[in-house]
């Protein structure tokens, strides 16, 4: 989408038993300028780098699935098809007594697919194609009914993974039973080592998989990532792999555009089968989720006067493209166009159960106990609950021209005041009736056919229930007002909240 300066206008308004291992991350990265990468994990242990780019399976039901397995056998597939690299029903064929496929790599020769290794050995040798496939089979032979899986949950941010990893580690951390009643298991920073702790010991994974590391914005470079590969991890994943446990990795930071999923398959040797799982989030509710983390990161900066304090509108005008670029649909796509996935799945996060609930009970096999306590009630410890930052960015500029002098010991905190005080005031009838500052109808109409084109075809069923077009047309514009700006600048020459400054500097 082009840029969206023209698109702008003011608005004023008056006053099994398998054994499952999970690793679990939850972290932030992401860019606000053109060159400056700001970074967070849960405890901030990372902080601000630079660098030039921004990014570069249970069956579900409702057209989750991107690439899904009819009881008939036959591939049932929407546009984001991933299929196996040789055809299921050429393999059941060869072989009608087992539920076998080919994998998707050869790993005595990681150069290639098994598919192309296939087609290499037919020209060479003057097989067959089954000939060459009953050649390969005691190489890159799958067989179904014993063979664990990894399974991905690729994020992307702002899809929960907070509260998935508050969950897991603190049900671990508690000396909860249920996950060992489901026999999984979570490695700690001992199996993953790297310079993210307790918290995520899984985002050193994910930051190992960045093509050029730190020069593509990550936090690990080559010698941590070594650590890592040639530590207790290997050993980790053969002995679960011996065991026939299923693990499952979730972290957001895998939906960045440069993740190398060749050294993902590599670092995740033995397992040969993988899936991944992202949430998607409708982007009218998901930009302005985005928003809100990112400058909750950078607000020290902001009342020194070190960075300009944007607007998400301002925000959106410089970084949707790239934002785009990690949203649920583009991030999936990507992992099936590398062909070393045996499935991507789509989680609706908008669906008729909680988050919480449709991963445990419908993406993650196995996880009877787990799903029966989250249904009964348990909650993340720990959610990640954002919030808006307009009176933030008017209180930034009252500091910064000295009518707040007090302002950077408590900036939430006075923020919030100041918006309570202008309501009690009469200034504004309610705290979002302000003057506005909002993205342009045609912007905003091209962000609802997105949607509708996106939903149509991934949650047709759903989409369906929820009122089709129609539907999605009321949610869009009850919750556009988010995707609307204080118009800082007209509150502030109004000077109708200097008395208000005033009073909290006394």
């Amino acid at each position: 989408m082009a840029s969206i300066k023209s698109f702008l206008r003011s608005e004023v308004r008056v006053p099994r038993i398998l054994f499952i291992a999970i690793i679990v991350v939850s972290s932030s990265q992401f860019f606000i300028g053109h060159n400056t990468l700001i970074s967070t994990n849960k405890n901030q242990e990372h902080a601000a780098a630079v660098h030039q780019s921004f990014f570069n399976g249970n069956p579900t039901k409702n057209g989750r699935r991107i690439a899904s397995q009819s009881s008939s056998g036959k591939n049932t597939t929407n546009k984001l098809n991933n299929k196996p690299s040789a055809n299921t029903a050429a393999n059941n064929a060869m072989n009608n007594t087992k539920n076998i496929e080919f994998c998707g790599t050869c790993y005595h020769d990681l150069t290639y697919t098994c598919n192309e290794r296939l087609k290499y050995i037919m020209s060479k040798y003057k097989m067959t194609e089954l000939e060459a496939k009953q050649d390969l089979m005691s190489t890159c032979g799958v067989d179904y009914s014993t063979e664990p899986f990894v399974l991905i949950h690729a994020g992307p941010h702002k899809t929960g993974t907070t509260s998935i990893q508050s969950f897991i580690y603190h049900s671990l951390w508690q000396n909860k039973t249920f996950l060992r009643e489901d026999n999984y298991a979570v490695p700690d920073a001992e199996i993953l080592p790297g310079i993210f702790g307790d918290v995520g010991p899984g985002l050193n994974l994910a930051h190992c998989m960045l093509s050029d590391y730190r020069k593509d914005g990550g936090q690990m470079n080559v010698a941590f990532c070594n650590k890592l590969r040639f530590g207790p991890l290997p050993h980790w994943l053969e002995d679960n792999y011996n065991k026939s446990r299923n693990i499952i990795i979730v972290a957001e930071d895998f939906d960045r555009r440069t993740i190398n999923q060749r050294r993902l398959q590599y670092y995740l040797r033995p397992y040969k089968r993988l899936r991944v799982v992202v949430g998607y989030r409708r982007q009218h509710d998901w930009l302005p989720s985005w928003y809100n983390q990112i400058v909750d990161l950078y607000t020290t900066q902001y009342i020194r006067g070190e960075a300009k304090y944007p607007s998400f509108v301002e925000w959106i005008d410089k970084r949707y493209e790239e934002f785009r670029q990690v949203h649920a649909i583009e991030v999936a796509t990507r992992f099936r166009n590398s062909g070393k996935f045996e499935s991507v799945d789509i989680l609706n996060m908008h669906d008729d159960v909680g988050l919480m609930e449709n991963l445990f009970c419908n993406y993650v096999p196995g996880a009877t106990a787990t799903c029966k306590v989250i249904k009964d009630g348990a909650n993340p410890a720990k959610p990640n609950i954002g919030r808006a930052h307009e009176y933030e960015r008017l209180a930034t500029m009252a500091y910064l021209h000295g009518k707040l002098p007090k302002y950077h010991s408590a900036i939430a905190a006075m923020a919030e005041q100041i918006k309570n005080m202008a309501v009690e005031r009469g200034i504004f009838k309610d705290g979002d009736d302000y003057p506005k500052i909002c993205l342009n109808q045609t912007f905003l109409d091209g962000l609802l056919q997105t949607e509708m084109e996106q939903e149509r075809e991934y949650f047709p069923e759903w989409y369906e229930r929820q009122g089709g077009d129609e539907g999605l047309k009321k949610a869009f514009e009850k919750s556009k007002y988010k995707l609307c700006s204080m118009d800082v600048e007209k509150v502030w020459r109004s000077k109708e909240f200097f008395p208000i400054f005033a009073e909290l500097s006394k």
